[in-house]
Formats: C-alpha cells, sequence, structure tokens
C-alpha cells in the first residue's frame, strides 16, 4: 500500500435500505410515473445532436466546459488517438470544429477540460507508460497539440483525467495506468510535474473526482476512498468505503466512478462488470470529521440483465453518472451503454426512482464508417459512454456521447 499520511483506521457502518430503482418502476415502458412539481411526468428532452462526422471506431466520453462553449469527444478503437473538439456556444446545433491525433497511444477513453482555460486533456489508452495529452483549443477550428506525457512506473495507458485547480495552481488527476492515483503539477503545461500518488494495492484506481479540497476515488476491488488534498503540502485519506470490508445485500464489485453530490454529504458510486450480473450504483454518506461512511441504497436499471461474453459483454452494466445543478441536483443523469440516457430522483436517497430514459438514436441513418469493413459497429446503437450535468456548468443541461450516433444535449423537463 503507497499513501501519505494516512489516519489510522476508522470502523464504518454500512446499511443498504432498498434496491429501489427496480421495485419502483411502475409503468409499462420501466420509467416511474411520478409527476414532477409541474403536474406531469418528467421526460428527457433533446436540445441538439451531431453524428460527428465519418470516423473509425468509436466515440467514447464527451467532456464539456459551458463557459468556454467546449466539448472534447475520445475516440476508441482507433489506429491513432483522436480528440473531437466541439463548439457548443449553440446547444441547439453543436457543431464538431476539428479532429486532432494526441500521439502515442490506441485510443481515448476520457477526455477533461480545463475549468478556466480552453485546455484538453486526453487519456491515450494502449501503452505501456501512462500515457496523456494537452491539447491547446483557443482556436477550436486549429487545435495544437501541447505534449504527449508519461507516468512513471505505469504499466499500462493513463484510463481517466480530471484537471482541476486549487487557489492559483493547476492540477492534472491522472487513473488507471498500474500506479493509482496520480497527481501532476500543470502550472507550466509543457513540462508537467508529478506531485502525489496514492495506491491501496493491489487494486486500480479507476477514476476520481475533486469538489472542494477532497478527491473522490474509484479504487476499484477497494472501493470508494476520500483523499484531503488542500495545497498538496500535507494530503490525508478522511474516509473510505472499502468494499474488503464492507458487507451489504448486493455484491460490492468493481468501483468503476464516484461522485460527490453538488451540496450534501453523499456520493453516488457507479459500478462497471462486463460480465454476468450487471453492477449496481450505490449511495454512499459520508462524514468528513469522523470518516464514517454508511450505504444507503444500491439500485440497478430495470433492464439490468446476464450479460454474455464476447459482443453482448457490458451491455447492461452503468457507466459514467453525474449529478443535476439547481433544483434538479438530487438527479443522477448516467449514460448506462445500450440502456441509453436515465434519469434517477435521488431526492430520497434511500429510494432512489428513476424517472425518464432516453435512447440516443438520433442520425443513425446518416452515420459513415471511414472504412466500411467497421461498419458492424453499428449493431450496438444505443451505447451510451457517459453523461454530465454538473461538471459541465449551471445550464442544467444534459451532455452525452453515444457510441456511433454522436454528440447529444439534453434537458430534463417537467422535474
Amino acid at each position: 500500500m503507497v499513501m501519505v499520511n494516512k489516519r489510522g483506521a476508522v470502523r464504518r457502518r454500512t446499511v443498504l435500505k432498498t434496491i429501489g430503482a427496480v421495485g419502483a418502476i411502475g409503468s409499462a415502458s420501466g420509467v416511474a410515473s411520478a409527476s414532477g412539481s409541474g403536474g406531469r411526468s418528467p421526460g428527457l428532452e433533446l436540445v441538439g445532436h451531431s453524428t460527428l462526422g465519418a470516423r473509425d471506431g468509436a466515440n467514447t466520453h464527451a467532456a464539456v466546459n459551458e463557459d468556454l462553449d467546449l466539448a472534447a469527444v475520445g475516440s476508441f478503437v482507433s489506429v491513432d488517438p483522436e480528440v473531437r473538439i466541439v463548439d457548443i456556444s449553440d446547444p441547439t446545433d453543436p457543431e464538431m470544429t476539428a479532429v486532432i491525433e494526441t500521439g502515442f497511444g490506441n485510443d481515448i477513453r476520457n477526455t477533461d477540460i480545463h475549468p478556466d482555460e480552453p485546455l484538453i486533456f486526453t487519456a491515450n489508452e494502449g501503452s505501456g507508460e501512462g500515457n496523456w495529452a494537452i491539447v491547446d483549443a483557443d482556436d477550436k477550428h486549429n487545435p495544437e497539440l501541447i505534449g504527449n506525457y508519461t507516468v512513471d512506473g505505469a504499466d499500462s495507458g493513463t484510463h481517466n483525467v480530471q484537471a482541476y485547480t486549487h487557489g492559483d495552481d493547476d492540477y492534472l488527476i491522472t487513473c488507471g495506468h498500474g500506479r493509482g492515483f496520480v497527481v501532476f503539477d500543470i502550472n507550466d503545461p509543457e513540462e508537467p510535474e508529478e506531485v502525489y500518488h496514492f495506491h491501496e494495492e493491489p487494486h486500480t484506481v479507476h477514476a476520481a473526482h475533486v469538489q472542494g479540497d477532497y478527491a473522490y476515488l474509484a479504487h476499484w476491488g477497494a472501493g470508494l476512498w476520500i483523499i484531503e488534498l488542500g495545497d498538496l503540502s500535507d494530503p490525508e485519506v478522511v474516509g473510505s468505503f472499502d468494499y474488503r470490508e464492507e458487507e451489504a445485500d448486493v455484491p460490492l464489485r468493481a468501483c468503476h466512478h464516484t461522485v460527490p453530490h453538488p451540496t450534501e454529504d453523499l456520493c453516488l458510486v457507479g459500478e462497471e462488470v462486463g460480465g454476468r450480473d450487471p453492477g449496481y450504483k450505490h449511495i454512499v454518506e459520508f462524514d468528513l470529521e469522523t470518516g464514517e461512511t454508511e450505504l444507503l441504497s444500491s439500485f440497478q436499471f430495470p433492464q439490468h440483465a446476464p450479460q454474455p461474453t464476447g459482443t453482448q459483454s457490458f451491455w447492461w452494466t452503468g457507466h459514467f453518472s453525474d449529478w443535476g445543478v439547481g433544483d434538479q441536483e438530487d438527479v443522477v443523469f448516467s449514460g448506462d451503454y445500450k440502456a441509453g440516457v436515465q434519469a434517477f430522483d435521488l431526492s430520497d436517497p434511500e429510494d432512489p426512482v428513476r424517472i425518464s430514459q432516453y435512447m440516443p438514436t438520433e442520425g443513425v441513418g446518416e452515420v459513415r464508417r471511414e472504412d466500411p469493413d467497421r461498419l458492424d459497429l453499428l449493431d450496438n446503437v444505443p451505447f451510451a459512454w457517459g453523461a454530465e450535468s454538473q461538471l459541465a456548468g449551471d445550464s442544467g443541461r444534459v451532455y452525452v456521447a453515444d457510441a456511433t450516433t454522436g454528440f447529444y444535449v439534453l434537458e430534463l423537463e417537467g422535474y
């Protein structure tokens, strides 16, 4: 185990209250019939869409920064790792303005955008050196590669990245490369410097999110870990929901992403299990002062089903999720592969209810591949990679990338 200044072990509480989103589904379509404040059922509605043009391979994660009118969409199963630059200044008509290769690696399964500057960060999969890259997208039509970098001691490519600021300093999180959670100082984007790492070996850190002074780590078989980063002069572990020590009425497996609630001491813990019984989404309550954590609920979406190996693996497991903003901050939006985009009402975190589902199939007849032999990928429509809302900005819009049909802008109406 590698870490910095870990506190003594804290005894944690685990209480499974309900598997609410399964039992609460009431309508024939599998969408709960609870009405919103406006007296009608909430629904995800299309605002804008782009197929993102012809390409080899598939789209992956879409990172969005509304303040910069910028989105960045990664690529999967591609000869060279490409990121697609999207102008979202008109959300009804998102426009792909450029495509740029980001150096060593095979594909880009995750991207992020600096909170304040038009810098795009890519996780370059398919290398053995933890490669990641920085792109200057100040000119959306003519982006420039600043550099492609490595993580010392990595044994694979980088799988996830997130940029954040603390005071006047800029940092980048890198995960999924075999060295756990590694933070770089990127104040000089041309000369990034590693400044901290944490690893509860042998489990990988798949992803992480920073909110305020705290990082919430998705530590795969070790569950959720929370680290107080501050200015990185004295980081410490302040709590964990360790899968290896906890007990629940459902399996605890493959902690894939961890997203803290915008204002409450709650964390969405999403799992990705590609074979047989799909993973769950969990809501974990935490206390940053005592280190205690409590499992409030665990749920699967109604279409979940056993997953065979081969082409149908990962079809019914969840993928990247995010909380809403404003009066929708208790809603979880999730891109869940074959189940499309889903919205779950967590105003009662012990009783999650799915309130809407959107299938991203727009323009499927227009989608083209650069290589006609790759048309078999069209069989996977829909295949929603993830959803962003509060991570994107304050508008309340929901942004989604589908592996085949492109980039979507949605809104939840009637909540």
